[in-house]
């Protein structure tokens, strides 16, 4: 399940990414597998061609990956990069709805952003990593000073 971390209780030894484009233009196309391709189904509604191209889901048009949404982008970065922490705040709603059920990953954002379909998440803060299972509850804690 994600780790969700507020700014001020951001481990040292992890980076916090805000640019997601960027960063995956960069960095994850490089690292790119098959794994990718449902994301990009279910977030784009498009179709992997190869690890540099996507098909439209407007006219089949062969495009680029960089042409994938932030959203998109974001659940990648997050799936292939578990040393570092993503801000999710450019996510929209299909594409925060794949962070939450990712099997792991690091999220960040300076507001309560938050899937309705969220089952469970670890939070980081200053008593360490525990548990939270309801919306309401991680509500609570992304919006609490600690």
């Amino acid at each position: 399940m994600i780790t969700v971390y507020k700014k001020k209780n951001i481990p040292k030894n992890m980076q916090l990414i805000s640019l997601n484009d960027i960063y995956f233009n960069k960095y994850t196309v490089e690292i790119l597998d098959e794994r990718a391709a449902e994301i990009i189904k279910i977030i784009d509604h498009s179709d992997m061609l190869n690890k540099y191209t996507i098909s439209s889901r407007f006219n089949g048009t062969v495009l680029n990956i960089d042409k994938l949404s932030t959203g998109c982008k974001t659940v990648l970065n997050i799936m292939y990069n578990a040393d570092s922490i993503f801000d999710i705040c450019e996510c929209g709603d299909n594409a925060l709805d794949v962070v939450y059920s990712l099997p792991d990953g690091n999220v960040y954002c300076s507001y309560p952003f938050i899937s309705f379909e969220m089952k469970k998440v670890n939070v980081f803060d200053k008593q360490g990593i525990h548990e939270i299972d309801s919306y309401e509850e991680l509500k609570e804690w992304w919006i609490n000073e600690d």
